[in-house]
């Protein structure tokens, strides 16, 4: 039986609606609270706000840290609630996933990129084991520059983990893209990528980086203070964000957020 996914990657629109959701954090069950946020509770609300909205997506993209700890039973519970809310989907690990694991566990395989009409969002791992920063290896790399080749007469958004520009957060800036020179140089070779979009910041942020538009998006659950030297939570409620494909190249994209009460996080948190 086709997933759902599968049955979505050839649909052709006149504006395609991307949504990005990303850094979910979940546990293995659906009690899990982290910085004092239910992280289950705040995504499945993420998920029925998409659910409801007006424009009905093409692709849910997810952005990596699905898990706060990798755990097969944690991976079984993103991909229950992905399966209820019926929505197509595609996903990439973070630092805080096991991407073998989750490989091996989740309901929906990774995808390396899915075609919608005149574009292709292609899902890049930049995730370390062990790590927290980013790097994308030369592995990914050839199979990136081969799909650009491949795909050269298309519109290409991709999306990753780790941001390869600064977002003007001294400590999360340690953690970006090591090695994001050499990947900046090979996607500025190919004109038809679009923008960038990454997760691993929980907050939203916007630069350009070798001429290309880089996003980032809220976490599902709990931000990080924007323009902060060290660990540092925001107060801002959950969010994801809506990216709109047009025929001719165009994007449009901004943020959502949730009408969630904030009031029990737990500022003491010095890490996650």
């Amino acid at each position: 039986m086709e997933s759902t996914l599968q049955q979505h990657k050839q649909v052709k629109h006149s504006v395609t609606r991307v949504v990005q959701l990303s850094d979910c954090h979940l546990g293995a069950d659906q009690d899990f609270m982290l910085a004092g946020i239910n992280t289950f509770h705040s995504f499945k609300q993420s998920l029925s706000e998409i659910e409801g909205s007006q424009k009905t997506p093409s692709l849910i993209a997810v952005t990596g840290d699905i898990a706060s700890v990798g755990n097969q039973r944690t991976y079984q519970l993103f991909s229950s609630a992905m399966l209820s809310s019926q929505l197509p989907y595609a996903w990439l690990p973070g630092n805080h996933d096991d991407f073998s694991l989750m490989k091996a566990s989740a309901l929906q395989p990774f995808t390396r990129f899915v075609e919608l009409g005149g574009w292709v969002a292609i899902f890049l791992v930049s995730a370390v084991p062990g790590e927290v920063y980013g790097e994308i290896s030369d592995t990914e790399l050839t199979e990136l520059d081969d799909l650009l080749k491949q795909y050269g007469d298309r519109n290409i958004v991709l999306f990753v983990h780790h941001p390869p520009a600064p977002i003007n957060c001294k400590w999360l800036d340690q953690q970006r893209i090591t090695n994001s020179e050499q990947f900046g140089d090979l996607v500025a070779r190919h004109k038809n990528v679009r923008a960038l979009f990454s997760g691993h910041v929980h907050q939203e942020n916007e630069s350009i980086w070798q001429g290309l538009p880089v996003y980032s998006v809220p976490s599902t659950c709990f931000q990080f203070a924007s323009g902060s030297d060290t660990f540092e939570l925001s107060d801002l409620p959950p969010g994801y964000r809506w990216i709109d494909l047009y025929p001719d190249g165009r994007i449009e994209t901004g943020v959502e957020r949730l009408n969630y009460d904030m009031g029990k996080m737990d500022r003491s948190c010095l890490g996650y």
